[in-house]
């Protein structure tokens, strides 16, 4: 990644930011929550709770929004969020730690949190939590999809999503700049001083055989995530087992999340044969 790219980055994601927060009306029967907080401490994270029409369990998705790891907030997937309620889904679109004030793995603590919380909710199956995220966002996706960055308290084998949905991927950053400042400001020192830590925050360096089932899209024209992120890691979980789906779109990398919503609907129905018995939601 580009010192250019970096400052088109930056002014892209305003743009993002303003398109996205115009979207389809909610679906008939279903609720919105925002702000609610996914842990019980004082400074605690939150985001927007999207709840479907009725009263009984559903499965869930986990929206993470994008922004270089650096910006952005959960109202970028509100269009997902809506949409996905209509579908039958519960979503929560999470908050997580900025870098470079929190480096990695920080961003992936937050968004385990609120799988955990997520998993908690009166409303949810806790058996059928997918992940869903874009650029950065779907970089922390894949992170627990792998089940990255295990602490003590998962005694090494943490909790993983039963699918994940990512687009627009960073997932093997030897691929990038070694003095990108975004990277810098994730990891906390440029590739030379950290290689270790580069490697640590690649997902592809945690993709093994126990992963869930895979959904990845990405633009053949993206010159910010250049596709070849997208492409290395289909290969790798193939060549693991593991379930993936590789859908390649002709756009680049800000307009296939602002106005592609042809893939959209291809990662639902996705979404909908892995975590829904016997087809669709009713």
């Amino acid at each position: 990644m580009t010192r250019a790219t970096s400052r088109v980055m930056a002014l892209s994601f305003a743009v993002l930011l303003t398109g996205c927060a115009i979207g389809s009306g909610l679906p008939e029967g279903a609720t919105v929550l925002e702000n609610q907080p996914h842990s019980e401490a004082e400074d605690a994270l939150g985001g927007d709770l999207y709840l479907p029409a009725g009263n009984d369990r559903r499965p869930a998705v986990l929206l993470i929004h994008g922004g270089g790891w650096r910006n952005g907030n959960p109202g970028q997937m509100a269009h997902l969020g809506r949409s996905l309620a209509g579908e039958g889904f519960v979503a929560y679109s999470a908050a997580y730690r900025f870098a470079p004030e929190h480096t990695h793995p920080a961003q992936v603590e937050d968004v385990r949190q609120a799988m955990a919380w997520l998993a908690r909710h009166e409303r949810v199956d806790p058996d059928r939590i997918a992940i869903w995220g874009y650029s950065a966002g779907a970089h922390l996706a894949l992170m627990l999809g792998f089940g990255a960055e295990p602490d003590a308290a998962d005694n090494g084998r943490p909790r993983r999503p039963a699918a994940v949905v990512a687009g627009g991927s960073p997932t093997d950053f030897e691929r990038f700049e070694p003095n990108g400042r975004l990277l810098v400001n994730l990891v906390g020192a440029p590739r030379k001083d950290d290689p270790d830590g580069w490697r640590r925050a690649s997902p592809i360096h945690w993709a093994d055989g126990d992963s869930p089932p895979i959904y990845l899209y990405h633009g053949r024209l993206d010159r910010v995530v250049d596709i070849g992120h997208s492409e290395v890691l289909y290969t790798a979980l193939t060549d693991l087992g593991v379930p993936v789906e590789f859908d390649e779109v002709g756009w680049g990398h800000f307009w296939v999340f602002l106005v592609n919503r042809g893939v959209e609907r291809r990662a639902t129905a996705f979404l909908h044969s892995i975590l829904a018995s016997g087809g669709r939601l009713e």
